[in-house]
Order: structure tokens, then sequence, then C-alpha cells
């Protein structure tokens, strides 16, 4: 079953597994440090983004990237479709968006916390799933766009219009090539 999920996978456009990509590393990211250090000297301690202040923003960043994901994996491994394919892209661009707020916002948290405390630190985890969020939103956008695009063709499309363009070329082409020259007599080749 793995080997043909990573099949139909591979067989996705460039977007879709860099969004998917992108999506699942948010997932990871949200397991990983958020905020470390010493707090009010105690013992060392780290926290997720499941962890400390930002519990329930991690948890929400955490559920969105998981649908995010859902909306293609769960198609791929043979379940129901969730969204149609002309709302599918728009609503992926909205709850990713919504994810880099949520990050963003957390990070604000922490970065208050961190001027408060001079000894807890943000970690990599926080900072790798902004970025992946912010890649997740990028690509949403850049499909909705094409989207958008290939939607404007499809109501201006007029297959008359495409026929009549290719003879038109094929005139054009007719009409603009020259007749090759005849060679010219200059006075050294006669007097030869």
């Amino acid at each position: 079953m793995v080997p043909r999920m990573l099949r139909r996978f591979g067989s996705l456009d460039l977007e879709e597994k860099i969004i998917n990509s992108a999506a699942f590393i948010a997932v990871i990211a949200v397991f990983c440090p958020w905020a470390s250090g010493y707090l009010l000297g105690s013992d060392p301690v780290s926290y997720s983004g499941l962890g400390f202040y930002t519990s329930f923003i991690g948890a929400s960043v955490l559920l969105i990237n998981v649908y995010i994901l859902a909306l293609t994996v769960v198609p791929l491994t043979g379940g129901p479709i969730i969204l149609k394919k002309r709302k599918k892209d728009n609503v992926r661009l909205a709850c990713s968006a919504v994810s880099t707020i949520l990050i963003l916002s957390a990070l604000s948290v922490l970065m208050r916390i961190t001027f408060q405390f001079s000894r807890m630190e943000i970690r990599f985890g926080i900072n790798t799933a902004l970025i992946a969020s912010m890649v997740v939103t990028f690509y949403a956008f850049l499909r909705v766009q094409e989207q958008k695009k290939s939607e404007v063709e499809e109501i201006f499309h007029n297959p008359a219009r495409n026929d009549l363009s290719g003879r038109v070329d094929q005139i054009k082409e007719k009409v603009l090539t020259p007749a090759p020259l005849e060679p010219e007599e200059h006075r050294i080749s006669r007097n030869i």
C-alpha cells in the first residue's frame, strides 16, 4: 500500500508536492522545541508547540496542517474526496494563511517571554513551522491564481478561432517568404 501511495504522490503536480511536503514539515515542527531555557532558576526546560503558553495555538496549527494534508492524502489512499477540486485550492489558501498568522502570534508571545526571562530562548521548531506554513501559503496562492487563469481561458476559448489562426499563420508564411533572386552579372565575370 505504501509503494502505491508513494507512486500516486509522485504523479502529482510539482506545486501539489511542495504544498503537501511543507504541510507535513509544519506538522512535524509543532512537535519540535519552540522555546527552551531556564525559567526562574529551575532546571532546563524545553517546550514544543503543544506546551507552554502557546499550546492552543500549536494545537490549532497542527489541526490546520493535518487538514491541509488530508485534502490530498485521503483521496490518494482510496478514501472519499473531501472537497471538490474547484474549492480545494481556495480552502488551502485560507487555512494556510490562518496557520501562518497563528504561528506569527505564537512567535510574538514567545518573544515577549524571552524578553522577560533572559535565560529563555526561541528554538528552531517555531521557525521551521513558520517557514513551512509560509511556503504552503505561497504555493496555495499560486494554485489559486493558476485556477483563475484557466477559468478565464476557458470562458474565452473558441475552437473556431484557433482553426482560423492556424490558417492565417500558414498564409503569412507563404506571403512573407520572398522568391529567390537571380544571380547578378558583374563586369569582372563578363571579361573572363
